[in-house]
């Protein structure tokens, strides 16, 4: 009786691990042709990246039949002086072979040809495209020399309104971030790090150069400059705290960065200026705490209910102990000592 009544119930589940079964090797299947897809997918797009982006108006096709001739005839007109229809052939070139051994070639030939157009812009931003599309595949140290050399004309470059003569060196920051970017142990690159660092610092930008001149100190700690950035983000920080006077932590990283510098660089031409900020910046925290402590002191003084009252006498009591434990040296210390017994007077020592 009861063989008979699980004889469907077997076949049920027999059913149903044939079905589990082959779903199984369906969704296997599938997802070999799925990943071969995309695969192609992945082709596809890595090709169109070594591609330009052309407006709806360009249309550049190669006037010959293959790369090799193609490239031929880019010299050609390059050589004639006819640099506008040589950079369309270039293009021509790129678009229409990307993987070929000459769109490189073609690429870093259209680059100069902007140069020598007077268009530095546009040539960073072809030689951005050579340096992502076709790493390896041509003179690393020319092209990024040749980008260095455009950033930098920008950052230097003098401009004028209203025959006002003036410079905008934060233009050329992302540039400069690009090349970091592109190659990390380039020659310049360290050089780089402190030049942007340095530009956020001349234009009062300090949020910026204290995290710049950190980079800088975090990735090259035995460079040179190691030194000079470090004090550099030491000043930015009191310089940013002044700017923010009512901000405690600011003052706070400020001391704890220029304290570091001093760790660091005991014997640095730069530490006695660095031991004149954190002692300024030190006077503060101390008349800080301080005056928080007076402060609980006179709610204590004007509060009718007991517990409040013991409370902010207790809290009055700790800030007047880390003044003496913190500024030990500092002219706040002795009137904590002296405001302390007071209390300790009044209500003894645990009141």
């Amino acid at each position: 009786m009861w063989r008979s009544l699980n004889v469907p119930f077997m076949q049920q589940w027999k059913h149903v691990i044939r079905t589990g079964v082959f779903g199984l090797l369906f969704f296997a299947l599938m997802g070999g042709v799925w990943g071969a897809e995309d695969k192609k997918e992945d082709k596809k797009e890595a090709t169109k990246q070594a591609r330009h982006d052309l407006s709806w108006w360009e249309h550049y096709r190669p006037a010959e039949a293959t790369p090799e001739t193609q490239l031929a005839w880019i010299n050609e007109l390059k050589d004639a002086g006819h640099t506008i229809l040589a950079s369309k052939a270039c293009l021509a070139l790129v678009n229409a072979w990307p993987e070929s051994p000459q769109a490189p070639v073609a690429q870093l030939t259209y680059c100069r040809l902007l140069e020598q157009r007077d268009k530095p812009a546009k040539a960073f931003e072809e030689y951005q495209f050579l340096v992502e599309a076709y790493a390896g595949f041509f003179p690393y140290d020319e092209v990024m020399d040749r980008m260095y050399a455009i950033a930098d004309r920008m950052a230097t470059r003098d401009r004028y309104f209203l025959f006002v003569k003036y410079q905008s060196p934060e233009e050329a920051i992302p540039l400069f971030e690009k090349l970091i970017r592109d190659g990390t142990q380039w020659k310049r690159a360290a050089e780089l790090q402190f030049r942007i660092a340095r530009i956020y610092e001349k234009t009062k930008q300090y949020d910026l150069a204290i995290e710049a001149y950190g980079t800088y100190h975090q990735r090259y700690p035995v460079s040179p400059l190691a030194e000079q950035a470090l004090f550099g983000q030491g000043r930015c920080c009191y310089e940013y705290s002044r700017e923010n006077r009512v901000a405690l932590d600011l003052r706070e990283n400020a001391v704890a960065v220029l304290q570091g510098f001093l760790d660091w660089y005991p014997y640095s031409d730069m530490a006695a200026e660095a031991r004149t900020y954190l002692t300024e910046l030190q006077y503060d925290l101390a008349g800080g705490l301080y005056g928080q402590a007076v402060l609980y002191a006179q709610t204590a003084r004007f509060t009718s209910d007991k517990q409040e009252h013991r409370a902010s006498l207790i809290a009055a009591r700790v800030c007047y102990e880390r003044v003496i434990d913190e500024f030990p040296h500092s002219e706040w210390a002795q009137q904590a000592h002296l405001r302390i017994a007071e209390i300790n007077q009044k209500w003894g020592k645990n009141p």
